[in-house]
């Protein structure tokens, strides 16, 4: 099933407010003082009881049921929220955390009406995502003496980190020049993991440009001690295979990036013949063969796609970027049980805009199959993402509680 992003049922009732990205303050300080001259636009004052820091989207089979096929439609469903909760769920989806931290704090000076609760559970679990204590306690001192309440207390555990295996980044179609703003997403998800797989079984072909970014990537990721671990790479390796003439100097980075399959496959012998061959054609000193690159060193098969087994708990962890079809195989396996299915979202740290796109298609074919999906402890930050979508018209969404 294809995904829309424009196509879409007639307008709602409620009015649709685009966010307004403010000047953001200095990130990570607590700014419990005098609120800015511009704000954001807010709700009407509500007069509901704070605060959970929970919310739960009801009636989630409404209008959601489409097991016929052809070209979803998404419903406006984002209309009911907030321009700061848009905003800031967008900048996180995109690795802007420090954009969408600074939104989040200078939201909470002003009134933010029925949004009040969202805005602040998020603010509390992008601190903690980032590991800003000093952040989060300020800004509970400030929550408590403005709601006259007790604040969330930093949590026992990380939120990040605990996985079933590394952030997993697809590459797909084409690597060129053109495909930078992927390769730079392997840099930013080493900085939080010490191992990134890549997985290359989309792509269709390698141009010199794009070897090149992918191997300057690789090379600085490991004089820093980090580690990438390519899925798949038997298709990289025989891509660039037919463009490996010895004799004929042409395409230097693809010549390197094959090497660099065969590396990841731990296919020694095969290095080592045409690493010499490299350096024959070349003239230049090829890479020296480094067994802690090899893939299933860095990232062991068995937590590559570990199979679901039966009453197992389905879960999805990690970040997810990239819009992996596998990413959400989990809630598609044949003998799971009709009715309503619990996904712990405990370990999710983060999701993109396409792969949270790709999401609402595969609950909507799991949908059709009998079974209704209950995502359970979804991190805030992640939610309102999903509310943005419009997942909660396909799924009971259930939010972290801080």
């Amino acid at each position: 099933m294809a995904f829309s992003f424009f196509k879409k049922t007639p307008a709602p009732q409620v009015e649709t407010r685009k966010p307004v990205r403010p000047t953001a303050p200095a990130a990570g300080t607590a700014t419990a003082s005098r609120p800015p001259d511009s704000m954001p636009a807010s709700d009407p004052p509500s007069s509901a009881g704070l605060m959970s820091l929970d919310f739960v989207s009801r009636d989630p089979l409404e209008g959601a049921r489409r097991a016929g096929k052809g070209e979803l439609q998404v419903q406006d469903v984002s209309s009911g929220l907030h321009p700061v909760v848009e905003e800031a769920a967008m900048l996180f989806a995109n690795g802007d955390d420090e954009a969408a931290l600074s939104t989040l704090e200078r939201a909470t000076f002003g009134d933010l009406g029925s949004s009040t609760e969202q805005v602040w559970a998020m603010l509390f679990d992008l601190c903690h995502a980032l590991g800003r204590v000093d952040a989060f306690e300020a800004h509970a001192l400030a929550y408590a003496e403005r709601f006259e309440r007790s604040a969330p207390a930093w949590p026992a555990s990380p939120s990040r980190g605990a996985t079933s295996g590394p952030p997993t980044l697809t590459l797909a179609g084409k690597l060129t020049a053109a495909s930078r703003a992927s390769i730079d997403q392997i840099d930013r998800l080493c900085s939080k993991a010490h191992v990134v797989r890549v997985d290359v079984a989309r792509l269709h072909d390698v141009d010199e440009d794009g070897a090149r970014m992918l191997l300057d990537v690789l090379v600085a990721l490991r004089r820093c001690g980090h580690g990438v671990a390519m899925l798949s790479a038997t298709v990289l390796r025989d891509l660039l295979a037919p463009r490996i003439a010895p004799g004929k100097a042409e395409g230097p980075a693809q010549w390197l990036l094959y090497l660099e399959a065969l590396q990841q496959l731990g296919d020694e012998a095969n290095f080592e013949e045409f690493a010499i061959q490299y350096a024959v054609t070349f003239e230049l000193s090829p890479p020296s063969w480094d067994a802690r690159w090899v893939s299933s060193v860095l990232a062991p098969a068995a937590a590559e796609a570990a199979p679901v087994e039966k009453n197992a708990r389905i879960a999805l962890r990690g970040e997810i970027v990239g819009a992996r079809q596998d990413a959400f195989a989990v809630l598609q396996a044949a003998d799971l049980p009709q009715g309503v299915m619990k996904v712990d979202c405990s370990e999710l740290c983060r999701m993109d805009f396409i792969s949270a796109g790709l999401l609402f298609n595969v609950i909507t074919a799991v949908q059709a199959t009998g079974r209704q999906p209950r995502l359970v402890d979804v991190r805030p930050m992640v939610a309102a993402l999903l509310l943005l979508i419009g997942v909660a018209a396909v799924a009971e969404i259930q939010q972290r509680r801080f």
